[in-house]
């Protein structure tokens, strides 16, 4: 064969692979854009849903305050509340808030959706050229934490205390709803098993010998379950990565949010001792909580640990909850 049917060869080669990369590029851009569009128009349905969801729940929230009310009534009047009307009466308020309960469960499914929704667009506007690179900056860090504290779902349980109506009856349908392992302050269960993809805190001993608490991620686990291979979160590519971590020294995140209004007993208590991800930056340190949050959306206040402060505290700092965990102290 002559040099010049190679040369040819390969020049047509190139071009073969050139147009086939440019056919992959279009192709996954135009597959970005298609989910893109759903997406928004089914976030445009939900939303017009949830209009008629909001009017119905504010119809069935009257029904139901008007039940109870109805009830408080009878009773501040010394009337018989053993009576089988009174009885009738109760019942017929219970079945109101299972109808309230159930529209709510519904708006938040569909609010869930919308999340859901947002998430993928964002996920499918990215440059695919872009995703295997670091956070350069302090702002992009700050920005991926913030995109993952939003996404992780809120947990609605029981509520126990409070003043708010129907707190009996509530209670009373929500009583056998505890918060499972890993929703708030919840630990994980002692038969716990990470895998792979799963964000945790990793204690880890860096190259100049310091140990710290790291936002990680799993990215292998061992066949004995015992010992798992983690990568730091916003490590450069190709570092940042740890080999053989004990299960010791790994604590899973939260799964989810808890709702301070129904599951106030799987949050930290104000002055507990934790540790949490200092702003900033993508490591774990002691720090005390000041406050609690008030509804699911809310941070925890974090007075960290802080010698570079003269009264050895940092200012409060806001920390959302799937970056609060119980303290742990290790010792090398």
């Amino acid at each position: 064969m002559t040099r010049s049917s190679t040369n040819s060869e390969c020049l047509s080669s190139r071009r073969s692979s050139s147009s086939l990369s440019a056919t992959l590029q279009s192709s996954t851009t135009t597959d970005s854009k298609d989910i893109i569009t759903q997406n928004e128009l089914s976030i445009q349905k939900l939303l017009l849903e949830l209009q008629d969801d909001l009017k119905k729940t504010k119809d069935q929230y009257n029904i139901s305050r008007d039940a109870w009310l109805a009830i408080q009534q009878q009773k501040s009047s010394n009337e018989n509340t053993t009576s089988q009307s009174s009885k009738q009466n109760m019942n017929q308020a219970l079945a109101h808030v299972h109808n309230e309960m159930d529209m709510y469960r519904t708006a938040l499914a569909k609010i869930a959706q919308v999340r859901k929704l947002q998430i993928e667009i964002v996920n499918a506007s990215k440059n695919p050229n872009d995703t295997n690179r670091s956070h350069t900056t302090r702002r992009g860090l700050a920005d991926f934490l913030s995109h993952m504290a939003y996404s992780l779902k809120i947990w609605y349980g029981n509520e126990q205390n409070g003043t708010n109506r129907c707190i009996t009856i509530i209670y009373f349908l929500f009583k056998n709803n505890a918060p499972p392992p890993l929703c708030g302050a919840m630990p994980a269960a002692s038969n716990h098993i990470c895998h792979v993809g799963d964000r945790i805190a990793g204690f880890v001993e860096s190259d100049d010998g310091d140990e710290n608490w790291i936002l990680a991620e799993i990215s292998n686990v061992y066949p004995n379950r015992t010992k798992y291979d983690i990568v730091d979160i916003d490590a450069e590519p190709g570092k940042g990565r740890y080999y053989n971590i004990s299960k010791r020294h790994i604590i899973p995140l939260p799964q989810w949010r808890a709702c301070p209004l129904t599951c106030p007993q799987a949050l930290f208590a104000p002055r507990t001792i934790v540790l949490a991800l200092y702003p900033q930056t993508s490591c774990f340190y002691k720090g005390i909580v000041e406050s609690i949050p008030r509804v699911g959306n809310d941070c925890y206040s974090i007075i960290f640990e802080d010698s570079s402060y003269n009264s050895g505290f940092s200012p409060e700092f806001d920390v959302p909850q799937m970056f609060v965990v119980a303290h742990k102290d290790l010792k090398k």
